[in-house]
C-alpha cells in the first residue's frame, strides 16, 4: 500500500471539506448524507516540493466528494459545471489542493516560484497547473489545473474564482489560440454563459511534478 506524505494528506482533506461544503450549499440532501461534522477548512500547511510517487494520483483521495453517491468522481463531470461555494475560494488555494503543487502567493508569481522545485513545461499535461500571466483586468494572474488533454489545441481544467465569485468551475474547456500552437495564448470557456469567452489570455506555462523524463 502506498501512503501519501503528510502535506498532501492535509491538502486532500482540506479540498474534500471545501467541495463537500460547496455541494451542500446547492443541495440539502448532500448535507444530510454527511453525518460526520466537517471541520472548517484551514490554510494549507507550508511544504516543500516533492516528486509525486510513481503510479500514484495525488488527486485520488479527494475525487468522490461532490455527490451523495460515493462512486461519483470529479472526473465524471463531462460537461462544464459550476459548484457554488458557501465561502469564497480563490484560484491559488484551489489549485494547491487540487494538484498538490505547493506554491504560495499570487497566481502571477507561480511560474517564477516553481523554478528549481517543479517541472516547467511549455505544453499541458494532466495534473499540471496552468499559470496565466497578469493582465490589466486580471492583475494577479490566474491558475487552473489541467484535468484532461482533448487535443493539441484543447484541454479541460478545474479552477476557482474565474468570475471573481469564489465558486469552483469543473471541466472547463480551454482552447489554444496561439499562432504557433505553443499554448502562449488561450481562450477559456465561460460556464455562466455557456460559450467560449471572447478574451484572449497570455500563458506563462504549465507547472507540474517532476518525472524521470524531466528530472
Amino acid at each position: 500500500m502506498i501512503h501519501l506524505d503528510c502535506a498532501h494528506r492535509v491538502a486532500a482533506i482540506s479540498l474534500a471539506a471545501i467541495l463537500i461544503l460547496s455541494a451542500g450549499a446547492a443541495d440539502a440532501r448532500v448535507r444530510a448524507h454527511h453525518s460526520i461534522p466537517i471541520p472548517k477548512p484551514r490554510p494549507a500547511l507550508e511544504e516543500t516540493a516533492v516528486n509525486a510517487p510513481a503510479g500514484v494520483s495525488l488527486q485520488a483521495p479527494v475525487l468522490s466528494i461532490i455527490s451523495e453517491d460515493p462512486d461519483t468522481q470529479l472526473a465524471s463531470y463531462d460537461t462544464p459545471t459550476i459548484v457554488k461555494s458557501i465561502r469564497r475560494i480563490y484560484c491559488v488555494e484551489f489549485a494547491r489542493l487540487r494538484s498538490g503543487i505547493a506554491i504560495f502567493g499570487d497566481a502571477k508569481t507561480w511560474w517564477d516560484k516553481a523554478r528549481g522545485q517543479y517541472a516547467e513545461d511549455a505544453s499541458p499535461r494532466q495534473g499540471a497547473v496552468m499559470v496565466f500571466a497578469s493582465t490589466r483586468k486580471m492583475t494577479r494572474g490566474h491558475v487552473a489545473v489541467v484535468t484532461r488533454i482533448v487535443s493539441s489545441r484543447e484541454i479541460r481544467v478545474d479552477h476557482a474564482n474565474w468570475r471573481r465569485d469564489g465558486n469552483i468551475y469543473l471541466n472547463a474547456p480551454v482552447i489554444d489560440v496561439s499562432p504557433n500552437n505553443d499554448w502562449s495564448k488561450v481562450r477559456v470557456w465561460d460556464t455562466g454563459s455557456g460559450q467560449l469567452g471572447s478574451n484572449t489570455y497570455p500563458i506563462k506555462g504549465f507547472v507540474a511534478f517532476r518525472t524521470a523524463a524531466n528530472n
